[in-house]
């Protein structure tokens, strides 16, 4: 027991010391942004995680405070860090505070305030189980989004990463937020703490490895810079051709249209036509580069005093949209007012 237990400390002060590591790369080695920061807030919220169990009533309240709320904050942060990993165009929200701050005094109230944990009425059993469910929620919600969005990333490393991401994580998070609504009444053990110690500082390692090697930078706006390997140069007949698709025969404008169909038509593969858009075109997101184009297009319609007739949902529909909303959100986010306003701004409504 003496030995497992100071291989357990061993093993949680690496664990300490390579998301410390993790945090100098994303405070030095990656310029400071939205990214770098919430990496850095999800690396400490896991120290805190494994200094959580270490900490007595003899703690001072401020550090006892901080450890907690960070402990607690697992969840939110590893949400937040991995949304702007893989979302080009990811902004922190009021509702992002809003779900730390409840989660936070919920959890304070559950583990800290109340006794929940000595009752052993059915009330008190769920309410005390579910932190955890808020937890696996976070983490499921996360990862399928991840999954959900892989179809329409253009950078081939991270679509490869997201995969390897989520099934890594998942099925690790999974596991331990089921072990510990299973084992909460079981008591302390040593031999899961030592197989959890092992499972994260494996998985700690090769999440740090693995986000720091991409042959394209996973980070928007080229926080890392590397070096790349000489790639083949993009076919100048194909990028004229898928000019040619975008101009003339306005493909953009098709319902649902999709990297597959695009490569259907321009008969290459699927990987090629990202590649394409990506480094011929610029872009990132496949659903970017299918706004931008409409949205160019909603411009002129919305400018014709010819067609002031034309309903805003109508032109969403006819762009390809299938409702109004993300019409209208793309539109703002793009031209920063929302079509009507647009519309009226430039003299089509008198």
């Amino acid at each position: 027991m003496f030995e497992t237990t100071n291989l357990i400390h061993y093993l949680k002060a690496a664990i300490i010391a390579q998301l410390g590591f993790l945090i100098l790369n994303f405070l030095v080695r990656v310029k400071l942004s939205t990214s770098s920061l919430l990496g850095s807030l999800f690396s400490s919220s896991l120290i805190a995680y494994f200094i959580c169990p270490w900490l007595d009533h003899s703690t001072n309240v401020f550090v006892l405070i901080l450890v907690h709320s960070g402990c607690f904050s697992v969840s939110v942060f590893f949400y937040l860090f991995v949304s702007s990993l893989f979302e080009d165009t990811f902004k922190l929200k009021f509702w992002h505070g809003g779900l730390f701050l409840s989660l936070n005094i919920f959890c304070f109230y559950v583990f800290i305030v109340s006794d929940i944990r000595s009752q052993d009425s059915v009330f008190a059993n769920v309410l005390f189980s579910m932190p955890q469910v808020f937890y696996l929620g976070i983490i499921l919600f996360t990862l399928g989004k991840v999954l959900k969005d892989k179809n329409v990333d253009l950078l081939e490393s991270r679509r490869e990463f997201r995969v390897i991401f989520a099934w890594v994580t998942g099925l690790y998070s999974i596991s331990v937020v089921l072990l510990e609504v299973i084992t909460k009444d079981a008591g302390y053990s040593a031999q899961l703490d030592l197989i959890n110690s092992s499972f994260i500082f494996v998985l700690v390692f090769f999440i740090s490895f693995r986000l720091f090697q991409f042959r394209e930078n996973v980070f928007p706006n080229g926080e890392i810079q590397k070096e790349e390997a000489p790639e083949e140069p993009l076919d100048e007949n194909l990028l004229q051709k898928l000019d040619s698709l975008l101009k003339e025969q306005k493909v953009f404008l098709q319902e649902n249209l999709t990297i597959l169909a695009l490569a259907k038509q321009l008969n290459v593969p699927e990987k090629k036509v990202r590649r394409l858009i990506n480094k011929g075109l610029g872009y990132r997101n496949f659903n970017e580069f299918l706004n931008h184009f409409r949205i160019q297009e909603a411009k002129f319609i919305l400018s014709d005093p010819g067609k002031n007739d034309f309903q805003v949902l109508r032109i969403a529909m006819d762009l390809g949209y299938g409702s109004l909303a993300p019409f209208n959100r793309a539109f703002k986010e793009i031209v920063g007012m929302t079509p009507s306003d647009f519309r009226k701004q430039n003299g089509s409504i008198k």
